[in-house]
């Protein structure tokens, strides 16, 4: 795997120095736009356009108050707490046109999970996972309508978890591999289809699937994961001149970066509102509601997340 994102790294440096920087296609708009419709990016997922731009947000989220089971000796349980958990993910995205079916993209996240008071800290623990993709996305085929394109990429992801109530919990049991944090370094293969369609210049969705296979944050094991999502959206601009984009959408997915948290399936639900009148800009606020499974809570969890999103075009 190490071999395959050091040979993709010098594919992508040589096409640089063969390809340069090409200029956007010649529009009135350097957004991503068909049939007179602008569209919003969402987190969780990929662009299928072809594009020069550069793309932020910052996210926060939390539980409610949940019960955390504590550690039983004898029968007995010590360290059970109710507490809130916190969600935090910042990103970074640079995608660059060469040609009109050829782009390529770097991206570096950070996602964490952390107890928002000392004893769900205690009993959560600090999660951390920072990633960094490189890959390339691909023009199948683009129409007045629609738009659609593959991408392949390679994933870098580090996990970083401090678990105190474990650490206790193996000091007791006599674990002799008993650790207060673990960092775990894995790498992964991404392939995936990503489509844009627009009705009018009003009404659009978009979709995406993808699957990725790789090292799993159990060491010695690889894992294969997948996502799916659908949007909808309107915007208010071309017909009632109000510079207002409305998102909608939902998202499968057993990715652990997209819920900081490696715990099987979760469902995403999206709600955005986007400033459309730009040109050469967006910018948005996102809200999302998805459920986990945290292995220190009993009860099922769902999080509430606010994103703001920023988007420059070239």
């Amino acid at each position: 795997m190490k071999k395959a994102i050091k040979l993709l790294s010098a594919i992508m440096i040589f096409s640089l120095i063969l390809n340069g920087q090409e200029h956007n296609q010649t529009t009135d708009s350097k957004r991503e736009v068909l049939n007179g419709h602008t569209f919003q990016s969402l987190s969780h997922f990929k662009t299928s356009f072809i594009s020069t731009h550069l793309k932020a947000h910052i996210g926060f989220g939390s539980t409610p108050v949940l019960k955390i089971k504590g550690i039983f000796i004898d029968e007995i349980e010590i360290l059970a707490f109710e507490g809130k958990v916190a969600f935090v993910d910042v990103g970074v995205q640079y995608q660059q046109r060469f040609t009109p079916w050829l782009a390529m993209y770097l991206n570096g996240t950070m996602a964490g999970r952390i107890g928002t008071d000392l004893s769900t800290i205690v009993a959560d623990g600090v999660n951390t996972l920072t990633g960094f993709r490189i890959g390339w996305l691909i023009r199948i085929k683009q129409s007045k309508k629609l738009n659609l394109s593959a991408n392949i990429h390679v994933a870098n992801v580090t996990g970083n978890f401090m678990n105190v109530s474990q650490y206790i919990d193996d000091l007791i049991n006599e674990n002799p591999n008993a650790s207060l944090t673990k960092k775990i370094p894995t790498m992964v293969l991404d392939i995936g289809l990503n489509g844009a369609y627009a009705f009018n210049p009003t009404w659009g969705i978009q979709f995406f699937g993808d699957f990725a296979y790789g090292e799993s944050f159990e060491r010695g094991r690889s894992q294969g994961y997948y996502s799916i999502g659908i949007s909808g959206e309107v915007d208010f601009k071309p017909k009632y001149n109000i510079p207002v984009g409305l998102a909608l959408g939902y998202v499968t997915t057993t990715d652990p970066e997209s819920i900081s948290a490696d715990s099987g399936r979760s469902n995403i639900f999206l709600g955005k509102i986007g400033y459309s009148a730009s040109k050469e800009f967006e910018l948005g606020l996102q809200f999302s509601y998805f459920d986990v499974n945290l292995r220190s809570v009993e009860q099922e969890t769902y999080v509430s997340k606010a994103m703001l999103m920023l988007k420059f075009f070239f």
